[in-house]
């Protein structure tokens, strides 16, 4: 008789599954990038989903040409402000901060809003002093939710790394100080972009919902989701490989190569009647990206180059964008 068994169904790559430490997720790892300096991400609201059509223009496809139908996710974004530099020297083989410089510009509003800021004292002299130990240059990008359409009014900070040649990303940085960014800086139809967000939370599960274990026979006497067996006399402990209860979502989590379909500059043609469910209506520049992306409406996420990127293709052509009744 062949035992039957369905001990865990979630892979064990994205343990510990903790609640994420921050809302904004912090980008870790920075693809080599070669060409014009330029910020290499950019931050975003998520506000609903699409169904759009567009002409397929992916090589070898089998709808090659042809006008497909699929899901996708409208980003809010408007314009960030360059609202700090910050600049890297290499220790160790690690990175560690230099300097970091203010814009004099911000708001007295949004200052009071940002625990760490300090006046520019000298900071752009400094910079010019550290310029032989620079090997990596960053702008603090400020996006403003209220633009978005949405309540907060605290900004959200992101450090963003500048691309290209370390003395053309510092002058590139120090030329957008205080200044705006807009998301046709960073991307361009067509491109394919890593999206970081953290995930809807569903809060403390079972290990039937969490990891998709087997609900045992109707006469289990000790429970039915539950797990058969935790593990043996030896090792005397509980493995981290046998599935426990514990928190479900609100993770940090990074979706690969999403295609930007669309960058449209009236929000308004991209909302539905209506509104979207649980955000309003998009107001400013919004993106559609193909498929779908990890969060809730209204949740920041963080578009990034490419860390593997696939081979470029046409900008697809947008036909239709909405819900269909």
């Amino acid at each position: 008789m062949v035992k039957d068994s369905k001990p865990r169904a979630g892979s064990l790559a994205y343990l510990p599954r903790c609640r994420a430490s921050r809302l904004i997720p912090r980008v870790k790892y920075w693809p080599p990038y070669e060409g014009d300096p330029k910020p290499l991400a950019f931050l975003g609201y998520k506000a609903g989903h699409l169904t759009t059509f567009y002409i397929d223009t992916t090589p070898n496809s089998p709808t090659q040409g042809q006008e497909v139908a699929k899901v996708s996710t409208v980003v809010v974004t408007p314009p960030m402000t360059a609202a700090g530099i910050v600049v890297y020297g290499e220790e160790n083989g690690a990175l560690k901060e230099l300097t970091r410089v203010w814009s004099g510009d911000l708001p007295e509003v949004i200052k009071r809003k940002i625990p760490t800021w300090r006046p520019n004292e000298g900071g752009l002299k400094k910079l010019e002093s550290l310029r032989d130990q620079i090997v990596e240059v960053r702008l603090i990008g400020m996006a403003s939710p209220k633009l978005a359409g949405l309540s907060k009014k605290k900004p959200d900070l992101l450090e963003i790394k500048v691309g290209g040649d370390v003395e053309k990303a510092l002058e590139y940085a120090v030329s957008k100080l205080g200044k705006e960014i807009q998301i046709e800086e960073a991307f361009k139809p067509g491109d394919f972009v890593d999206v970081i967000a953290v995930t809807k939370g569903r809060g403390f599960q079972g290990v039937v919902k969490r990891w998709g274990v087997k609900i045992l026979p109707r006469k289990k006497r000790k429970g039915r989701r539950v797990v058969g067996a935790i593990g043996g006399r030896k090792p005397p402990y509980v493995m981290y490989t046998v599935p426990r209860p514990g928190q479900l979502g609100y993770h940090r989590r990074t979706e690969f190569n999403k295609r930007i379909l669309l960058i449209e500059e009236d929000g308004m043609k991209l909302t539905p009647k209506g509104g979207f469910p649980h955000f309003g209506v998009a107001k400013t520049k919004c993106v559609l990206i193909e498929g779908t992306i990890p969060g809730t409406p209204k949740r920041p996420v963080v578009m990034r180059i490419p860390a593997r990127p696939p081979p470029p293709i046409e900008p697809p052509e947008v036909t239709f964008a909405g819900i269909l009744a």
